[in-house]
């Protein structure tokens, strides 16, 4: 099946231009020249942009589901939800919990992400899984439950690793904690990507966390020793250091707009992933939710547990982008699909993906201006869509 999205701003690595996008076969054939090809199925771009497809690494759920329930049918839910929102690929993120429930959560997700396109043919790619905990600071819980908060256990991790058969992909760690050497080491060699988060490291345990092939930090700021001018922590080290990428969750509640103005310029485009960190209430709104075995609530778009804490998020990448633009922090097109898709799939080692190239992946997102998602293609096959089917023929 061949498509072709005509007219569109196509927002490539370096460029951004009017034209046409071809895709045949999964595969982006052509960017910007050329007419429609026969039998294409042709969409009309004309006064939208078409950017690489979101790429979420750190999301729980949403739909009214989250990774934890450990069932099919929800991970359904949480891919239709954030593909209507324009993300093509996500890392199912479990949460810090027993042995046997995140046993369970990595065994569902194993089988979405062998099953590719077929385990939700109108939803997001679940790309692998995140390992958000358990072997994280009891200093520094944030929403994840303290009671289930560990230090690293070799014989757990390796039945894990097992369960998830190939489909782990990052872990969240503290790195001071004991055994996090121990574990870092068994992370690399199984190609998983580590990052520190749920941390109370100090900027010389950081500093020895990046030598040891640290190169991600979840959700900068949030579970983590603030900024003091005498006593730095972790985050000016994670800001200086170009070999970490940092997420960052634009929604306004969990990092001031000024203060994301301030990691952009430190870090660059080049050193930042856009996150939702969303739980199930994505696409609900305000309301109760279950948010691992904890009642999080959800007023005026802010989730919270009972104390206060935050709580993931109601955020979807597109609401991200919009914000950043709202915001006047970040507004190139290209900048933007850094920031929301080819950072991650580099770091990912996902080659094919991220970037609207001939050869890449087509997998696509089509945007206005307010960032309303009017398509989003996976392989070149739409799975949402608002706009107009060949209006041309």
């Amino acid at each position: 099946m061949s498509v072709a999205i005509v007219g569109a701003t196509l927002v490539g690595p370096h460029t951004a231009s009017v034209g046409t996008l071809v895709a045949d076969d999964g595969r982006i054939v052509s960017v910007g020249d050329g007419n429609s090809p026969p039998r294409a199925e042709v969409f009309d771009g004309r006064g939208l942009t078409l950017l690489p497809g979101f790429i979420d690494v750190h999301v729980h759920g949403g739909g009214g589901a989250d990774t934890m329930d450990a069932t099919p049918d929800g991970l359904r839910a949480v891919c239709r939800i954030h593909a209507a929102h324009g993300t093509t690929g996500l890392l199912a993120t479990t949460i810090t919990q027993s042995r046997s429930r995140i046993s369970a959560a990595l065994a569902n997700a194993r089988a979405a992400y062998q099953s590719g396109p077929d385990f939700c043919p109108d939803g997001a790619r679940v790309m692998g899984i995140h390992l958000e905990g358990p072997y994280i600071s009891p200093a520094r819980p944030g929403a994840q439950p303290k009671e289930f908060v560990r230090d690293y256990d070799a014989g757990e991790f390796g039945e894990w690793l097992a369960i998830a058969g190939g489909a782990l992909k990052l872990i969240t760690l503290a790195p001071e904690r004991p055994g996090a050497s121990e574990l870092i080491a068994a992370c690399r060699a199984a190609g998983v990507v580590v990052s520190m988060g749920h941390t109370d490291a100090g900027a010389d345990e950081t500093a020895q966390a990046l030598n040891r092939d640290v190169t991600h930090a979840t959700h900068l700021f949030n579970a983590m020793p603030s900024i003091h001018h005498r006593a730095p922590g972790p985050i000016p080290r994670l800001l200086t250091d170009a070999r970490a990428r940092v997420e960052i969750i634009a929604d306004g509640h969990h990092v001031a707009p000024d203060v994301i103005r301030l990691v952009v310029a430190a870090k660059g485009t080049a050193g930042v992933v856009l996150i939702t960190d969303g739980i199930r209430g994505v696409g609900f709104g305000d309301g109760d939710y279950d948010l691992g075995g904890q009642a999080a609530t959800v007023r005026d778009g802010r989730a919270t547990l009972a104390d206060g804490t935050l709580a993931g998020s109601l955020l979807t990448m597109n609401l991200a982008v919009a914000n950043l633009r709202r915001w006047g922090i970040v507004t190139d097109w290209i900048a933007l699909a850094r920031m929301t898709s080819t950072n991650a799939a580099d770091e990912m080692g996902w080659t094919t993906k991220g970037r609207l190239s001939a050869g890449c992946d087509a997998d696509l997102v089509l945007v206005d201006d307010s960032l309303t998602v009017h398509a989003t293609f996976i392989g070149g096959t739409c799975v949402y869509r608002r706009v107009r089917q060949n209006p041309f023929a």
